[in-house]
């Protein structure tokens, strides 16, 4: 497997990747992992914006994103992870996560590697002192995930969300990027 940091040329097959791994989310045995109804469970095209305009923009500008890209041996994409800044001004040393892993290569460790990569470059930049999440709380491997990598749970948001018919709550974590 390898991983690395997507460029502009990445981006035609990460969408389709995602999706692909959209078209899961609350479907059959698996639970919402994106607060998206199933109807909406694609990449729109105000996400292929800010993903392609975020990667192409300069570290700590407004709308900044960076992505890596988990590739099996024959170079297909079978997990992604991002950070971004968040838009509040004076949160500089604060980024936000997202990640997912395809279905078919769940529970074999790609998590952690991808969160890994991330934290090794994200302790490289001296501005960033803490990585956040936000997750549904129905998730609970995510959850189990992300704190076998260091997250805490810093709250929950009871009922943030109603979706097809379906109170959601969401699960707040965050890191150091040195522990």
């Amino acid at each position: 497997m390898e991983i690395r940091q997507a460029t502009q040329n990445d981006l035609r097959t990460f969408f389709t990747y995602s999706n692909d791994h959209l078209s899961d989310n609350g479907v059959g045995d698996t639970h919402l992992f994106q607060p998206m109804s199933k109807a909406e469970s694609s990449v729109s095209e105000a996400m292929k914006s800010r993903f392609s305009d975020g990667i192409k923009t300069e570290l700590y500008q407004q709308g900044w994103r960076r992505l890596w890209l988990a590739f099996d041996e024959n170079k297909n994409i079978v997990g992604h992870i991002d950070i971004r800044g968040h838009a509040e001004n004076h949160t500089k040393h604060r980024v936000l996560l997202g990640m997912g892993v395809d279905r078919s290569v769940r529970k074999q460790g790609i998590g952690k590697h991808l969160i890994n990569k991330m934290v090794s470059w994200v302790s490289s930049e001296p501005l960033i002192e803490f990585i956040e999440l936000w997750v549904l709380s129905n998730n609970i491997a995510a959850q189990k995930l992300y704190i076998s990598t260091g997250f805490e749970k810093c709250g929950e948001i009871q009922d943030m969300f109603r979706i097809d018919g379906k109170s959601l709550s969401y699960t707040v974590m965050s890191r150091a990027t040195a522990l």
